[in-house]
């Protein structure tokens, strides 16, 4: 393109067009083809129509043709362009050139011509110096000739001192003009000022009037006219008068003023009548846009005369008039005319037909000029029409009803009160029809067909009025039931599908009548009817309808038919009822307000026609008189008496015996009694009689709000027992039961009352015995146990030191058991211990259906649960071998009410036994109960356990003069045994039957006491068994939990698996009243030995309670077997040289409480003083859970080979250099140590110092919690490193273990064994961090320190988080190099890029071969890495 702008335009001038040379710009160019093209379209569209059809085409084609050649012509010239800016630079120098020449050539021709014709004839005039040594010195011009001034030079004007003096003696003038002539009566508004003078005639007109000079006889000239008629409707804010009106006006208005005596009221008429003139053309303007827009043919314009009138026609009743064609209608017309006595008065109204001179005043005698509105003017009017012909009908119609009409509102309404007394929705409102002028009658949100017939009455002859008022009260008094029955929640009709309707009583009972059915009672309805009660009033009458669903044809459905859906009723029973009984009850006044005397009525009557009665300001109605409190009494008794009525008849059917409905004696609705109940089913006959002699009143009553239910209040006597709950002190107790209302299900509610009824008598039989021994001294049961509320339904007990716990025991009637639900007394108390065993404790009172028992092993076992919620609980993930896999770390599993299992990561499992006399036996339950060579399937047995148990034994419960193995001896047995630290499962079963015993056979039928669980004595035998003057009762001597050996492997069938467990010592005079054969025993939930002798019959204490069988003395049977098999299996004494003898685990351990708590309370050791505080059981369980791992490490990683361990519970293995031996802390068996030592041939390459660190690092970060297994995983891989590396490693472990011990170091390092899940992109979270194969991978955490604190800042801010960052380190041993592990093309972050590159340059400098760099290159990364 070329170099032109669209800016330069084409330069063709003189010299130019002689060059050729000229520009254009290519879009002013293209611009013009496009306008000629399209120019050259529109004319051949214009002239193309009026051609032939070959013309036409003929005409397009040469068209077409011209147009494709300009564009052909444009396209090359578009080319041509892109390649013409040499050409355009040429052309450009040239042009230049050439007007340089041409300047040159013109300029010679100027001088040229100067020289010979202008120069030659030039003469210079004398030089003027007076003139300039005026300018020069004076700086003005004097001796300017004379000639010039005048023609030049403007005179001098007036100064504003004599404009001023002009202008107020011409002021004057004027004012004497006034004074001296006579103005017009509405000119006397004026303004003088400027030497002009104003006269306003508001809403007219203003006018500017001054003198020329100040003869009397120099006329006044008109200088401005101002017309102030406005239309504020139909204008638009735009002039009426046009100013060419004005203009002639003002000439008009001119000639006036001259040669005329009173030239001033000349002006006034003229301007005036123009007014007028202009306001009746302003209302018929407006009224013609009425009548287009809005009101069409009810309005119209009967006469217009232009100055002088305008008349309107309204309320044009067309209907009516074609009807009566009438010719002399009458015809209500608006006139607003020129007053005829005095044309200059504003302009009048007057009205067709007359009206009233107050009316008429109303209205307004003349037009508000201010403000010209025909439609306001109209609807003034209509207004009091209105009013006078609604006032005329309020006289015919006030005699045929009770109350008073009034008119008021906005649009006026006459409001006639049909009914009496009556609201404001329910008056009739009689209103005039503003266009038609036709009355209106309406009910506020009503619709009846009644309105139609009366407003035809009112409009024509008004003789039936008093018929279709009569009527129209009817339909609103039964409109008045039906919404009154709203608020009862039920929707009457005013018709029923009857099939039999008239020859059932329904057809004699008035025409108007509504059905209203009765809420929640099918097929039964309230009849209201209404009647008309002469002269004013009405009356209503009730009935109760019965039906029942049919068919259409009406006859019964035989039993086995189809039955189908019935659409039809039939009326079977219509009973009247007696307004007066149902809405006066027992304490209605038997006097009533005294009525009105015939000749007050009359006098009330007479003033009310007259329209002087006014009501009484002081009496007011009560209630809404919309409301029909007579129908809704009616209809509410019906409803609360009919579900009595059938509860009643449902109640009787079960045995209930109860009273009539009575009124309650409050008076807040109906009450029934029931005065006796059956017998309950399972409950001992003298408990139900007991039961029910402590009720004394049961009520019946039905409660609608909130909801619908059936309220049972029960009152029973308060004798039984003190609680602590404030609101059951006293004489009596109530209970109040809610129970759902089911209207078509009566036998539901029966059903939940009996429940209600058999779940108190259930919980009163255990409850009553109860009673008796918390109220004895001598049972010590209150000692125990703290009674905080019995409310009949629910028992609520307190247990624990310091009555922390509590227990709800209440009976369900689905379950047919009791339940048993236990929580904590307040917020501040600790949980529930017992929550966790609530099934077991449930199925023992059940069971034995007594609560001392229940509450005697809730007493005895508290302590060691709470001991037991100290245990961590907590999921964790990465424990194990699988990263990914989550394990929980202690899991207590009950067994019954006496007896748990502890599962720690699913690995090993203990048996917990809660005995009496505040002791717990544990053993390994890993080992079966029936063969202690064997274990149980996914448990492994765990070493050492009774040494480290026996570290917690205390005399307490032991006894001082108890001999007691060795425990090395007993964890480790001289028989040739499996090594169980490689077992990892065991699966392995064994069944074992017996044959019953007449004692088990007996026991069957005996509630068990509860020291057949937990071996504490019996509630009833409490203080004898806490006597010390009772000799039978000794501390358990500990070789009661020797086992014997096992009958299976001598050969000795035993009638029970349980005897296998009685040790000689049980039986003895100094035996233990628990004896173990509750450690031999399954939970009872569990107990599938039929007829096992474990429990026999007890002789029965004095308040009922089965004593405990364990103690000898008490003759159990047990203790008197005589069987030859027997004695010799509990006789023999177990032998330690039998290859199936069990392990010392098996054998139960007794620990106090307080041991029990010290073995679970979390502690921190010495030893660790970095490690959280864990309990005793969980350091020791996760040793055991290490050693375990270590074991499978040394078998998996083929660079560590296993050695014989001289002594037990030690391994020993050796890598490439070093020999590592691995036990636990002989003095606390808490926490595993690590001894290493060096190779005889690696001696002299290890240094003591590396060893020790090595072991300190093993001790506290390998061996530590949360015992990870993939930790000593990784810890293992490292072994595998040559001497060098591992040296390296060891350093970087000595940096973490004393960070502090070099100040030159800005980072602390921590070597991560396990991967964190940051980095879970590169492996999974948990996975060991550590790899050795060619190359070799490690993870540190740097964390900033000796970061100086600056000094403004203050010292209790918290300091913020220091920095850290985690780095994947790489070492390529063949290479000897060490960089980052960078998994994908970029690294995570910005601050590992700044890592690498550190490493990068430190290679750089690196050369050595011999030394390692993983420990140079990290103590550079300590000490000069800084991240930016």
């Amino acid at each position: 393109m070329p170099p032109t702008s669209e800016g330069h335009n084409m330069n063709m001038g003189p010299g130019h067009m002689g060059m050729g040379v000229g520009t254009i710009s290519l879009a002013t160019l293209i611009d013009f083809i496009v306008q000629r093209t399209y120019h050259e379209l529109v004319v051949l569209s214009e002239i193309l129509p009026r051609k032939t059809d070959m013309e036409r085409k003929i005409e397009i084609v040469q068209y077409a043709s011209r147009t494709r050649q300009l564009f052909i012509r444009l396209l090359a010239l578009v080319k041509w362009a892109n390649s013409a800016s040499k050409v355009d630079k040429c052309v450009e120098i040239c042009n230049f050139l050439e007007q340089q020449s041409m300047w040159f050539v013109e300029t010679a021709d100027t001088l040229s011509r100067m020289s010979r014709e202008t120069l030659v004839n030039a003469r210079l005039p004398n030089f003027s110096l007076p003139c300039a040594i005026d300018v020069l010195t004076l700086g003005t011009y004097p001796r300017l000739p004379k000639c010039i001034r005048e023609k030049i030079v403007p005179p001098d004007p007036i100064t504003p001192t004599e404009k001023k003096q002009v202008l107020q003696r011409l002021n004057q003038v004027i004012q004497y003009r006034l004074v001296s002539c006579e103005l017009p009566q509405q000119m006397r508004k004026l303004k003088i000022e400027n030497g002009r003078v104003k006269f306003l005639v508001e809403n007219e007109f203003q006018v500017t009037l001054t003198l020329m000079e100040d003869s009397p006889v120099i006329p006044w000239r008109l200088l401005d006219i101002d017309i102030l008629v406005e239309d504020h409707e139909t204008g638009d804010g735009k002039a009426l008068v046009h100013s060419l009106q004005i203009g002639y006006i003002h000439r008009l208005a001119q000639s006036r003023l001259l040669d005329n005596d009173k030239p001033l009221h000349d002006l006034y008429r003229v301007l005036h009548s123009f007014c007028q003139s202009l306001q009746l053309e302003v209302l018929n303007s407006q009224t013609q846009k009425l009548i287009r827009e809005r009101l069409g043919d009810s309005l119209s314009i009967d006469e217009y005369a232009m100055g002088k009138c305008l008349t309107v026609s309204y309320w044009k009743d067309h209907t009516k008039k074609e009807k009566e064609k009438q010719q002399d209608a009458i015809r209500y017309k608006l006139s607003v005319h020129v007053n005829e006595e005095d044309d200059a008065k504003q302009l009048c109204v007057s009205h067709v037909p007359s009206m009233l001179p107050d009316e008429c005043r109303r209205i307004g005698l003349t037009i508000q000029s201010e403000h010209l509105s025909i439609e306001k003017l109209l609807m003034q009017t209509i207004e009091v029409r209105t009013r006078s012909k609604l006032k005329d009908l309020s006289y015919s119609i006030q005699r045929f009803i009770e109350g008073k009409c009034e008119i008021k509102d906005l649009p006026l309404a006459l409001h006639v009160p049909v009914v009496y007394p009556c609201t404001s929705s329910e008056q009739l409102r009689i209103t005039v029809d503003a266009q038609r002028g036709i009355l209106l009658a309406s009910l506020p949100s009503l619709e009846l067909p009644v309105m139609q017939d009366l407003e035809e009455t009112l409009n024509g002859d008004r003789k039936n009025i008093q018929k279709h008022l009569v009527s129209l009260r009817l339909q609103m008094t039964i409109l008045r039931c039906d919404k009154s029955v709203n608020c009862l929640h039920t929707e009457a009709c005013h018709s029923l599908p009857l099939v039999n309707q008239v020859d059932h009583g329904l057809d004699d009972l008035p025409k108007h009548r509504l059905y209203v059915p009765v809420p929640k009672q099918p097929n039964h309805y309230v009849v209201a009817c209404v009647e008309d009660n002469p002269p004013r009033s009405v009356e209503l009458t009730y009935h109760l309808l019965e039906t029942a669903p049919c068919p259409a044809e009406g006859t019964e459905v035989e039993i086995g038919e189809d039955n189908s859906v019935k659409t039809f009723l039939k009326a079977v029973r219509l009973v009247p009822l007696d307004t007066f009984a149902f809405t006066n009850g027992p304490y209605t006044s038997i006097y009533k307000e005294p009525e009105e005397s015939e000749i007050e009525s009359f006098h009330r009557k007479r003033k009310l026609l007259l329209g002087e009665y006014l009501e009484p300001v002081g009496k007011k109605q009560k209630t809404s008189p919309y409301f029909v409190t007579d129908l809704v009494h009616v209809v509410a008794a019906c409803e609360e008496k009919l579900p009595f009525v059938f509860l009643g008849e449902e109640l009787k059917e079960q045995g209930i015996l109860h009273t009539n409905i009575q009124v309650d004696k409050e008076a807040m609705g109906l009450v029934m009694d029931i005065i006796h109940f059956p017998d309950v089913p399972g409950v001992k006959k003298a408990d139900c009689n007991a039961f029910r002699k402590c009720l004394l009143s049961c009520k019946v009553r039905s409660v609608t709000k909130p909801a619908r239910f059936w309220q049972i209040e029960f009152l029973f006597t308060n004798d039984l027992m003190p609680t602590q709950c404030p609101k059951e002190a006293g004489p009596t107790q109530r209970v109040i039961c809610c129970y759902e209302r089911h209207s078509d299900n009566h036998q539901k509610t029966v059903k939940e009352v009996w429940d209600e009824w058999t779940s108190m008598c259930n919980l009163y039989s255990i409850v009553k015995p109860f009673s008796a021994m918390i109220t004895d001294d001598q049972t010590g049961v209150q000692g125990i146990t703290n009674v905080k509320s019995y409310n009949y339904k629910r028992l609520t007990v307190l247990y624990g030191p310091g009555y922390p716990s509590l227990m709800h025991v209440y009976w369900k009637c689905d379950q047919k058991q009791f339940v048993l639900s236990l929580g904590r007394e307040g917020q501040a108390s600790p949980m529930n211990p017992h929550v966790i065993m609530a099934t077991q404790l449930q199925h023992d009172l059940n069971t034995s259906r007594s609560l001392s028992y229940v509450l005697q092993i809730l007493h005895d076992t508290w302590s060691p649960m709470n001991s037991l919620h100290k245990l961590s609980s907590a999921v964790i993930l990465g424990v194990g071998t699988y990263p990914r896999q989550s394990t929980q770390g202690f899991t207590v599993l009950p067994q019954s009410s006496t007896h748990v299992r502890i599962s720690y990561r699913n690995n090993y499992c203990l048996d917990v036994h809660f005995r009496g006399n505040k002791a717990v036996a544990i053993r390994d339950g890993a080992y079966s109960l029936f063969d202690t060579s064997k274990a149980t399937e996914g448990f492994t047995p765990i070493p050492m356990l009774k040494a480290f148990l026996g570290m917690f034994v205390d005399d307490s419960v032991t006894g001082s003069n108890v001999h007691r193995r060795s425990t090395t001896e007993d964890d480790n047995p001289p028989s040739p045994m499996v090594n169980l630290d490689n077992m990892d499962v065991f699966n392995i079963s064994q069944s074992h039957q017996s044959t019953g015993s007449p004692g088990g056979r007996r026991a069957e039928q005996i509630a068990p006491s509860p020291s057949t669980f937990i071996g504490t004595p019996s509630p009833g035998n409490i203080l004898a068994a806490g006597s010390p003057s009772n000799p039978q009762l000794h501390v358990p001597s500990p070789g009661s939990f020797v086992p014997a050996p096992s009958p299976s492997s001598l050969g000795i069938h035993m009638q029970s698996p349980a005897s296998s467990f009685i040790s000689p010592q049980g039986m003895g005079d100094s035996g233990s009243p628990y004896p173990n054969t509750g450690l031999a025993m399954p939970s009872p939930g569990q107990r599938n030995w039929p007829n096992s002798p474990s429990i026999q019959p007890s002789p029965v204490s004095r308040h009922g309670m089965v004593a405990s069988p364990g103690h000898p003395t008490l003759h159990s049977p047990q203790t008197q077997l005589k069987d030859d098999h027997g004695k010799a299996s509990v006789m023999s004494p177990p032998s330690r040289t039998l290859p199936q003898r069990a392990w010392a685990a098996s054998t139960p351990t007794l620990l106090s409480h307080e041991a029990f708590d010290n073995l679970l309370k979390q502690t921190s050791l010495q030893q660790l003083p970095y490690h959280v505080p864990l309990s005793p059981l969980e350091r020791f369980l996760g040793c055991k859970f290490l050693r375990r791992h270590i074991a499978r490490v040394i078998l998996q990683e083929k660079h560590l080979t296993n050695i014989q361990a001289p002594e037990p519970g030690v391994n020993v293995f050796k890598a490439e250099t070093l020999q590592f031996r691995v036990s636990l802390n002989s003095s606390t068996l808490q926490s595993l140590h690590m001894k290493i030592q060096p190779l005889p041939e690696y001696m002299d390459q290890w240094s003591q110092e590396e060893i020790q660190i090595f072991e300190k690092y093993f001790d506290l970060k390998v061996a530590c919690p949360p015992y990870k297994s993939n930790s000593l995983t990784a810890f293992s891989r490292l072994l595998k490193a040559q001497i060098r590396i591992l040296k390296d490693v060891i350093q970087i472990m000595r940096l973490e273990l004393m960070p502090n011990q070099d100040r030159s170091l800005k980072w602390s390092v921590q070597l991560l064994l396990t991967v964190p899940p940051a980095y879970a992109h590169m492996a999974p979270a948990g996975t060991p961090a550590i790899v050795v194969v060619q190359k070799m991978i490690l993870m540190l955490q740097l964390t900033r320190i000796n970061v100086p604190i600056p000094q403004q800042q203050p010292q209790q801010q918290q300091q913020p988080d220091p920095q850290t960052i985690t780095i994947p380190l790489l070492y390529n041993i063949q290479d000897n190099t060490i960089t980052l592990v960078e998994k994908g093309p970029t690294l995570p972050n910005a601050n590992l890029q700044q890592v690498s590159q550190h490493l990068k340059r430190f290679m750089e400098r690196f050369h050595s071969s011999a030394e390692c760099a993983i420990y140079p290159a990290v103590r550079e990364l300590l000490t000069n890495l800084v991240l930016t």
